[in-house]
């Protein structure tokens, strides 16, 4: 059984990992005691993020990080290779994924984003190039997250 020294989880307890082709990014779900789950979410260099989640998902954690990181592809042309990825837990409900971009004097432009799901529990989502929100709306309620 091998242990990873950043968290102190062990593969036994590993229920789902996926890559992300932009940015190079990978999740891992963990199971934690009880009906608790652990979200490690690493930029392969530097500090993993790792998140708590809740039995069952609350509006809290829709939406539980947004970042922009640099291309893993160097043929991401968009804003000199920056990719703007987010991930939350899964809602009971249909979700729609919006990254935006606010631009000077004109309205801001809204890209529609289908996320991937891990393990039944997790979305992530990337975009290549620069945004400045993510807003993810479930049956008319909508969380924000500001980058």
């Amino acid at each position: 059984m091998t242990t990873m020294h950043t968290t102190g989880l062990t593969d036994c307890d590993l229920v789902g990992r996926m890559t992300l082709p932009l940015s190079g990014w990978t999740a891992r779900l963990h199971r934690g005691g009880g009906h608790l789950f652990r979200l490690v979410v690493d930029p392969g260099g530097g500090s993993p993020i790792t998140c708590t989640l809740l039995p069952q998902a609350a509006l809290g954690q829709l939406v539980l990080g947004a970042h922009r990181a640099r291309s893993a592809r160097p043929a991401v042309p968009p804003a000199g290779g920056t990719v703007t990825l987010a991930y939350g837990v899964v809602p009971a409900k249909p979700m729609r994924l919006t990254f935006l971009r606010y631009r000077v004097w004109r309205p801001a432009h809204a890209r529609q984003v289908r996320p991937v799901v891990l393990a039944d529990r997790v979305w992530l989502a990337e975009q290549a190039g620069r945004f400045d929100e993510v807003q993810a709306t479930v049956s008319g309620h909508t969380v924000t997250r500001l980058l």
